[in-house]
């Protein structure tokens, strides 16, 4: 009875391990839940989307002078006589007043052209702040495993230098080492747990970081999938780069965005010719039947003779300011470059210090394991059995670190390409449409903006 009884408590316990294990699994955080946790959280990304939304309005407020426009004005007053018989007479008036913009020698044109290049921009530099976000994803969630092993490394190490401790201690008591190995064995025991809380003060840190960049704590980080598919060589991957960054694209759209400012700061200097119309209705109480309404048509037009040099001023400004985007457009060129190279290194050197930390691994493990033993027969000192064990640390710790570098190398890349994107992550979520506020504010079709805006994109991409 009482085996039966044991073997039952037994397969319970297994049962609600498994259970456990099962709960543990089910509430597991992988990479993709990081990532669209991060995405639709993220108060960068809300910012950055208000900015665009922002410069959507540019557009509407930069066509609105070419749109007909329509004012209501309204007057009403009494006046009172300066004579003995006190007269008061009530007047009424009210206008309408239209006008529409025929020719400004291309000013507005320009005004919308602009307007729309700078969306362009605008969107480009979203796409930007989505990949910084989603990398300090993954960094934070590869972080939080690297600290997490190196914690569980700490851990373990403090248990083995305990059981070299005692080990030490009773050599000790049979006379075979001296006082000075058990006091190097306590001394080295000090330091691991000095570095054990070292390290989950570390893995504390890494926690809040990953809150910060997630919008959520992390509950045990599944590990992460396999890494994306890289070029084959880093010429490869910074001609993708010249192509598809969004800080390049960003760059060349507000170059076009300067040069359309050009012709609009000239084309102040152009007449300017519009249409009017007024409607007046008036009303006077002293006359009976005095109700008048009056019309008029007029076609007017202006031109800019002499204005203190404003115009001329305004047009050096605008070349000014092409020469600096210009030289902006050439910056971003040279720091994507350079970016795309930097990230390439890392990961070569990444790849070969993993490579390095293995062979170091299994080479350490087998010195502590005969230098452990042959500190049992009296051929080593305790100390050498605790430096064997440290070498055995610091090399799982510099694999654990390698790992971390090679993923965040990886994905470092893969941004500086321009690529890291939720399409590209297969994140199968709904990423924010900029087109949706554009075209609502703006009024016209998806087909119709969406040209207009390629266009403007593909001029560049060509």
């Amino acid at each position: 009875m009482k085996r039966d009884r044991k073997i039952i408590a037994t397969l319970g316990a297994l049962c609600t391990a498994g259970m456990l294990l099962s709960s543990t699994a089910a509430l597991a955080d992988t990479l993709s839940d990081a990532l669209i946790s991060a995405y639709q959280t993220s108060p960068t990304l809300k910012i950055n989307q208000a900015a665009l939304r922002s410069a959507d309005e540019a557009v509407v407020q930069a066509g609105a002078s070419r749109r007909p426009q329509l004012t209501a004005s309204g007057t009403a007053a009494i006046s009172d006589g300066t004579n003995s018989v006190r007269d008061f007479t009530d007047t009424f008036r009210a206008q309408l007043d239209a006008s529409l913009l025929l020719y400004d020698g291309g000013q507005s044109e320009a005004a919308v052209q602009a307007a729309r290049a700078n969306v362009a921009a605008s969107r480009a530099s979203l796409v930007s702040v989505e990949q910084s976000v989603l990398l300090n994803a993954i960094t934070a969630y590869v972080d939080v495993r690297r600290d997490s092993r190196f914690v569980s490394l700490a851990d373990n190490n403090v248990r083995v230098i305990m059981q070299q401790v005692a080990a030490a201690r009773d050599r000790f008591e049979v006379g075979e080492v001296t006082r000075t190995d058990v006091s190097q064995a306590d001394a080295r025991l000090a330091s691991a747990r000095s570095n054990l809380a070292a390290n989950r003060g570390s893995f504390e840190r890494t926690q809040q970081t990953y809150l910060v960049a997630v919008g959520k704590p992390p509950v045990n980080l599944a590990p992460p999938p396999a890494l994306p598919k890289l070029p084959a060589t880093l010429a490869q991957a910074q001609a993708i780069a010249a192509k598809e960054h969004p800080s390049i694209r960003s760059a060349q759209l507000t170059v076009q965005a300067a040069e359309l400012d050009v012709v609009r700061a000239r084309a102040a200097k152009k007449p300017n010719v519009s249409l009017g119309a007024n409607v007046t209705y008036g009303v006077n109480t002293q006359v009976f039947g005095n109700d008048q309404v009056t019309g008029s048509v007029s076609l007017s037009g202006s031109m800019p003779l002499v204005d203190g040099g404003t115009n001329d001023s305004l047009i050096r400004q605008a070349f000014s300011v092409l020469d600096r985007r210009k030289a902006e457009l050439q910056d971003a060129a040279r720091i994507v470059t350079q970016n795309t190279a930097s990230s390439w290194t890392n990961l070569e050197v990444a790849r070969a210090s993993i490579r390095s930390s293995r062979l170091q691994i299994r080479a350490a493990r087998v010195a502590f394991d005969g230098i452990q033993e042959e500190a049992k027969l009296g051929a080593r000192t305790t100390l050498d059995v605790l430096d064997a064990e440290q070498e055995v640390l610091n090399a799982e710790s510099g694999l654990a670190s390698a790992m971390r570098d090679e993923y965040v190398a990886a994905y470092t890349l893969v941004a500086s390409m321009g690529l890291l994107t939720p399409q590209y992550l297969k994140l199968g979520i709904e990423a924010y449409d900029p087109n949706v506020y554009y075209q609502s504010v703006n009024g016209e079709p998806i087909s119709r903006e969406g040209t207009a805006l390629n266009r403007i994109s593909d001029r560049w991409n060509n």
